[in-house]
C-alpha cells in the first residue's frame, strides 16, 4: 500500500508492526488479518491518504487521522471539521458500541479516546448528538 506523506506516519504501524502501542485498536482503525477494519466496516485508503468506508471517501487531514489511530490525540491538530468526520464514521460504522452492533449500548472505556472524545461526542447515548462538542478542538 503506497500513501502519501500525511497518512503513511498512520497507516505503517497497522502493516508493518507487530507491536501496537499507541494505537486505539478499541474505537479506532485495527487490523484483522490483512485487512483494516473500523467498527464493523472495512477501511482503504488511497494514494492521496483519504479515508474509505462503505463506498464514502473521507478527506485526510492529520486530526482525523489522529482520532482514527492514536490513542492519545494530539488536540492541537484536531479541528471541529476532524471531529464531525470522525463522528459520522464512528455512526456508520458502530465503531463506539459494544460489539460494534446497531443501537447497542456506547462502548465504555477507561482510556483517553473514551473520556477525551466518544463521550463528548455522544453525552447521552449512541443517537443523541451533542449540541456542542467540549472536546477542545483547534480551528
Amino acid at each position: 500500500m503506497t500513501v502519501d506523506a500525511l497518512a503513511s506516519p498512520y497507516v505503517s504501524p497497522y502493516l508493518y508492526e507487530t507491536k501496537r502501542r499507541g494505537l486505539d485498536t478499541e474505537y479506532g482503525i485495527r487490523r484483522e488479518g490483512g485487512v483494516l477494519m473500523i467498527g464493523d466496516s472495512q477501511v482503504s485508503v488511497d494514494r492521496d491518504g483519504n479515508i474509505h468506508i462503505k463506498d464514502v471517501e473521507f478527506q485526510a487531514t492529520k486530526g482525523l487521522w489522529e482520532l482514527l489511530t492514536r490513542k492519545k490525540v494530539d488536540k492541537d491538530s484536531v479541528t471541529n471539521a476532524d471531529l464531525t468526520q470522525y463522528k459520522a464514521i464512528l455512526k456508520m460504522t458502530n465503531a463506539h458500541l459494544e460489539g460494534y452492533k446497531p443501537h447497542a449500548n456506547i462502548h465504555n472505556s477507561k482510556g483517553n479516546t473514551f473520556r477525551d472524545v466518544i463521550s463528548k461526542l455522544f453525552p447521552g447515548g449512541p443517537d443523541r448528538a451533542a449540541s456542542k462538542p467540549h472536546y477542545v478542538a483547534s480551528g
